[in-house]
Formats: structure tokens, C-alpha cells, sequence
């Protein structure tokens, strides 16, 4: 039997009912509290006085009212007549510290998913509440999705602190659950709410308590008669509910680490490309290297008339072109005293004497040639930036199949996210997709609005929207 229920709905209580109601125990006139057994402490009965089972219970301060009590699921066993009986208690829901309910809720599966089976899944809910509040909306939005479909034949509801006539709680508010009426029961567990035992000595009040705990005992016996009709229930949809939360619960933080680590990838990719950009450009203006500018050129050319030469100098020089007097090649004062460009025995061009010079037909001739000179600043910058471009662009191919292998696991992860949901789905039709993956829509949404890169933001958006319509799907 699971005990399970809102902080404060008097789920401890009842525990300490039904140990009393196994062993026999009573609340009567004469005896009062005296012989009834507190495994669990209360305002009453600060203290345990009956063991059950290897452990203690786990209640922090039985005086605060605005937290829960039971911090751990602790186990109480009994005989009862010729069974043994096992009753489960759980820490509480919508507890005031709100971190807590998500750390109670794997709590609770995780003990149901111990269990060999649970016969009883018994719900408490405060009867007097007459309105439906944030917190109760909320503590039945969790338990409903925290209870997989098939436990529901065995799923028990106990209004507690009121009767027939004093309960105000609505039973609409547990539509989700289909209870039958005969499951539903009522409760005036007030025995161990009392502050001052002084008004026991009143005897209207003493015969209201002694009533009251009677009608008690008359509730747990018709709860156990419907426990014993029925088959116990298999707990491996909880193992399995717990296993795949916490698969999500895991995949969603590693798919904002994935992701966080995609866009710092891709944010470089964008930076070498604007460099790759940079030296393109920079080759580019640089490409031009040699200029092309003209200069004295001095070529041999072979005339069809003979002129008279200069051999004392290293460069040829022309004395008197197509010269008259008689061809002569060799060196000869006399014969080339009579040139036209003789004066006396000395050259009048060149000043050397007249027998320096001879006659040839080949002389050379100054033209104006174009030719490309290196420029050595560009022709530096052209292979710098040609060395940088490569060097770049190696990079940048290296780096995509990272970028790939980074997508691949995204969208493995997205989509084991996604599977995970359906699968859960279908073993607990109400669970909350909305209050445990809202966060990481978020989340992914807040990333892609920051990144720079339209393809992250595409891939940040994609993500979250799968997974929101998804949620809206299953919600």
C-alpha cells in the first residue's frame, strides 16, 4: 500500500490509523491515547512508540505545517491476521520549497519501481479544501502526471479531516483520474491533530473523538475489503517513467550544451570565413605584380651599306654610317684617314685615332623596347596572401565535418528527446510535457536570439519548435 498525497493532507495520519487499525489498537474512553501505536510523530505523540520495519520514519519538524514532513519513501511492514501487509509513505507534494517536488516525484518512482508489485495506490487529499487554489491545481497536475494509466484500477482516494457531511472538497477535481464513486472514501482522521488534551476531559468532546476514530476503523476495513477483491497491480511502468524523465531530463540539458557548441563552431566558421574573404581580396589587389614600363634596347642590325667603326670602345660606335672610301676591315691609319668622320689622324666623333676604326655592315641600333618589372612589395603581399587563403580554407574544411558530426548529434538527441515524450506519453497519458520541457523551448529560443549566425539561429529555432509542437501534440 503507497501512501501518496499534497503536504499537509494529513497522509502521515492516516498511516498512524491504519498501524493502529492492523494491530488491533483502539481509541477508547478509559484508555485514550494510551494504547495506540505512533510509528510516524505527531503534535500528540512527539515520539515513535511502536517499530515497524528496519527503518525509522524520515519527518522533519512535525510543529511546521508549511513544508513536508516525510523527506524520504520510508517502508512499515505489519502482519495483519494471516497477511503481510507493507504500507509505503512518501515525501508530500507541492511542498513550499518548490525544488523539491521534481527530487519527491523521482523519489517516488524510483521506491515503486523497488516494489515486487503495489496492491494500493492511496491517494490523500485535504476534504475541507472548497476551492480549487494554485497549489491544489498544481499538486493534481503533478500527481496525475506522475501516475502511469495502468495503476489506475488500483488507485484509491482518501478525503481526509471530514466526513460525508463536513466535506467540501469537489470530486470534479479529480475527473483526470476517473475514480469510481466506491474508491473514493472519507476520512475524520483528527485524532492526532489535537493541540491541548485537556479537552478530553470534556465528555462531548471525548465521545466525538471516540466516534469519530470508529468511523475511522469502519473506512479502513471497507478499504481493505476492496483491496483484498482486487489484483495487484505490475510496477514496471514506474521504472520505466523514471528511466525515460530522467533520459530527458539528461538529453535536454546535453542538447543546450550540443547546441551552445554548434554555434561557438559555427561563430568561428564565420570569423575565418570573413578572413578567407580578407585574403582573397588582398591576392586579388595583389595579383599584379610585374609592371610594364619601355627602355633603350641596342640591337645589332645588318644594313646593305657598310659604315665606319669604332673598336676602341666596349660598346659599339658608329663614327660615319655608310661611309664612301672603300670597304675595309681591318685596322688601317692611312685608309681611314680619308673618311669623312677623320680630322687629321684622330676621329672627330669618338676622338680616337683614325686607326682604331674599321668598316662593317652590321651596326647597332638603339630601339625602345617594352618589358615587366617585379614589383617585390605586391609580388610579397600576392604570396602572403596566398599562403594565408590556403591555409584558411584548409581550416575551414576541416572543420566541417565537425560541424556535421555536431548536427548529427543534435538531431539524435532531438529525436530520442521526441521519442522519449511519445513513449511516456503512452504509459502515463497526463504527464505534465509542458512543465518539464518548457524550460529547454525556452532555452533554445533564448540562444538562437542571441547567435549571430542565420544558420544557428535556424537550427536553435528548429529544435525548439519540434519539440514545443510536439508538446502541444501530447498535451
Amino acid at each position: 500500500m503507497v501512501f501518496i498525497g499534497e503536504s499537509g493532507s494529513g497522509k502521515s495520519t492516516c498511516i498512524n490509523y491504519f498501524a493502529n487499525y492492523f494491530t488491533g489498537s483502539n481509541f477508547t474512553e478509559t484508555d485514550k491515547y494510551s494504547k495506540m501505536k505512533i510509528v510516524i510523530p505527531n503534535k500528540v505523540i512527539p515520539q515513535v512508540n511502536f517499530q515497524v520495519g528496519d527503518r525509522t520514519h524520515s519527518e522533519a519538524n512535525v510543529y511546521d505545517n508549511t513544508r513536508s514532513q516525510t523527506q524520504e519513501c520510508i517502508t512499515y511492514s505489519f502482519t495483519w491476521g494471516n497477511k503481510s501487509i507493507r504500507v509505503v509513505d512518501t515525501p508530500g507534494f507541492n511542498d513550499t520549497n518548490i525544488n523539491n517536488d521534481d527530487i519527491n516525484i523521482k523519489k517516488i518512482l524510483t521506491k515503486m519501481a523497488e516494489l515486487p508489485f503495489v496492491n494500493a495506490i492511496i491517494v490523500t487529499m485535504n476534504g475541507t479544501t472548497s476551492r480549487l487554489s494554485t497549489g491544489l491545481k498544481a499538486t493534481l497536475a503533478q500527481l496525475r502526471g506522475s501516475l502511469p494509466d495502468c495503476v489506475f484500477t488500483n488507485l484509491f482516494f482518501i478525503l481526509t479531516k471530514c466526513t460525508e457531511d463536513s466535506q467540501t472538497f469537489s470530486e470534479t477535481l479529480l475527473s483526470d483520474f476517473k475514480p469510481p464513486k466506491e474508491r473514493i472514501f472519507r476520512m475524520q482522521n483528527s485524532l492526532f491533530c489535537q493541540q491541548d488534551q485537556s479537552r478530553l476531559s470534556q465528555p462531548r468532546v471525548l465521545q466525538r473523538m471516540v466516534d469519530s476514530w470508529e468511523d475511522s476503523i469502519e473506512v479502513m476495513k471497507n478499504i481493505m475489503n476492496m483491496i483484498c477483491s482486487l489484483a495487484p497491480a505490475s510496477v514496471a511502468a514506474f521504472e520505466k517513467m523514471r528511466i525515460k524523465r530522467e533520459s530527458m531530463v539528461s538529453d535536454r540539458e546535453m542538447l543546450i550544451l550540443k547546441q551552445k557548441s554548434l554555434i561557438n563552431i559555427m561563430k568561428t566558421l564565420e570569423i575565418e570565413m570573413e578572413r578567407l574573404k580578407n585574403a582573397q581580396q588582398a591576392k586579388s589587389e595583389n595579383a599584379q605584380f610585374f609592371e610594364k614600363k619601355e627602355i633603350d634596347v641596342i640591337e645589332i642590325e645588318t644594313k646593305s651599306y657598310y659604315s665606319t667603326i669604332c673598336a676602341q670602345h666596349g660598346d659599339v660606335s658608329i663614327c660615319h654610317e655608310n661611309c664612301s672610301i672603300s670597304r675595309s676591315t681591318t685596322l688601317n691609319l692611312d685608309h681611314f684617314k680619308k673618311c669623312a668622320a677623320a680630322d687629321g689622324n684622330n676621329c672627330r666623333h669618338c676622338k680616337c685615332g683614325m686607326n682604331r676604326h674599321f668598316h662593317s655592315y652590321q651596326i647597332p641600333v638603339t630601339k625602345r623596347k617594352p618589358v615587366e618589372q617585379l614589383i617585390q612589395g605586391k609580388h610579397t603581399a600576392f604570396l602572403k596572401a596566398s599562403c594565408e587563403a590556403q591555409t584558411i580554407q584548409n581550416y575551414i574544411n576541416a572543420m566541417q565535418p565537425t560541424i556535421q558530426q555536431f548536427k548529427v548529434e543534435i538531431n539524435t538527441i532531438r529525436n530520442q528527446i521526441l521519442t522519449n515524450m511519445r513513449e511516456l506519453k503512452q504509459i502515463c497519458t497526463h504527464f505534465n510535457f509542458v512543465e518539464e520541457m518548457s524550460s529547454i523551448v525556452e532555452k533554445l529560443r533564448k540562444e538562437g536570439n542571441i547567435a549571430n549566425s542565420l544558420s544557428a539561429k535556424q537550427e536553435f529555432e528548429a529544435t525548439a519548435n519540434a519539440i514545443a509542437q510536439l508538446i502541444a501534440q501530447l498535451t
